[in-house]
């Protein structure tokens, strides 16, 4: 009897015992899951972005114009790239007044890039889409992996800096409208699609993007050269502007004087002429026709340098209006830019 009581009591002790075990092996089964998920999270986000995504043409022929990787591709498509108007535009980057902006990139939601309709400036988008593809190959990268990145991109910009001032402005923009703190994301873009000469170890680097990364930078070339062109031809016409206006203002000045000059001489020779001094008259005559000559001379080339000088300006007037429509034409917000000169 006695060992009939054990062996229930031993059996009701073993069915209690069966549900924690399962429990605590459900339990750690969890945490394995939930372990293994957090650290294939952003594969995992990544297979749900692309689950049901289907690129547009678009999109797809800026992944190829670029050479993405296929890996670069893949960050590219996992943010749904979309190409925006104005309205779409500035609501999802944020855009302020004054500020242009060509695309951002919104953290695990999207990648924006700005409708430059303008054939002129093909690349625009090219460089953009790369551009902002980066940023979310950075923020792919480990902590470890940052440090090293950043090392190599701020000496890559540094030494292309002298010769590309450009990049200087961009780095003072992004300090002014998003803080130190986004500056190295910057770059890491700014180097990668603007840069030509890279260390070795960022070449390699950057080729796990873009399979020919020259292609990037002659997109960029391509686009800045239509506004070189033009605001150097603003340029040059307001040095040239500002050369003969000083040339003018020397000449009217010397005509305003000569005029008071010859009207005093003119004055002495009627006085003469009146007193008969006839002999002295005379004398003084050649010398004053003279100085008249030389007078209307300088009149008539000051007014063929007026006339040259207001036919520069209307140039360089048509040369500031095409510079500010090409602004306009990748700013999704009203600019200001080169003023009309008055004639």
């Amino acid at each position: 009897m006695y060992h009939s009581v054990k062996n229930q009591s031993g059996n009701q002790t073993e069915q209690k015992m069966k549900p924690t075990k399962i429990l605590a092996a459900v339990f750690v089964l969890l945490l394995v899951v939930a372990g293994v998920a957090w650290n294939q999270r952003l594969a995992l986000y990544d297979w749900w972005r692309l689950a049901d995504y289907n690129p547009p043409l678009a999109i797809q022929q800026l992944a190829q114009e670029t050479t993405m990787t296929p890996y670069a591709t893949h960050l590219f498509y996992v943010y749904h790239p979309l190409i925006e108007g104005s309205a779409d535009f500035n609501r999802d980057c944020s855009v302020t007044p004054q500020v242009t902006v060509l695309g951002c990139t919104v953290s695990f939601q999207g990648i924006y890039l700005y409708d430059v309709q303008d054939p002129q400036l093909n690349g625009l988008e090219q460089s953009t889409a790369a551009y902002e593809m980066l940023h979310v190959g950075y923020s792919r990268l480990s902590d470890s992996e940052r440090t090293t990145i950043d090392a190599l991109v701020l000496q890559a910009y540094k030494a292309a800096l002298p010769g590309d001032p450009e990049l200087g402005q961009e780095e003072a923009s992004y300090l002014k409208t998003e803080g130190a703190g986004a500056v190295a994301n910057e770059l890491h873009s700014m180097v990668g699609t603007e840069v030509t000469n890279l260390p070795p170890a960022l070449a390699t680097y950057y080729a796990q993007y873009f399979s020919n990364r020259s292609a990037v930078l002659a997109y960029r070339n391509e686009y800045e050269a239509v506004f070189e062109r033009r605001q150097s031809t603003v340029s040059t016409d307001d040095n040239e502007l500002n050369s003969w206006k000083l040339e003018i203002n020397e000449d009217e000045s010397t005509l305003d004087s000569e005029e008071t000059r010859l009207s005093q001489e003119s004055g002495q020779l009627q006085v003469l002429l009146g007193e008969g001094q006839d002999q002295e008259y005379n004398d003084e005559v050649p010398g004053y026709n003279a100085a008249v000559a030389d007078q209307n001379a300088l009149a008539n080339a000051t007014k063929n340098l007026i006339a040259s000088y207001n036919s520069l300006v209307n140039a360089r007037n048509g040369a500031a209006i095409e510079v500010n429509q090409l602004y306009q034409t990748i700013s999704s917000q009203p600019l200001s830019g080169a003023q009309p000169l008055t004639p």
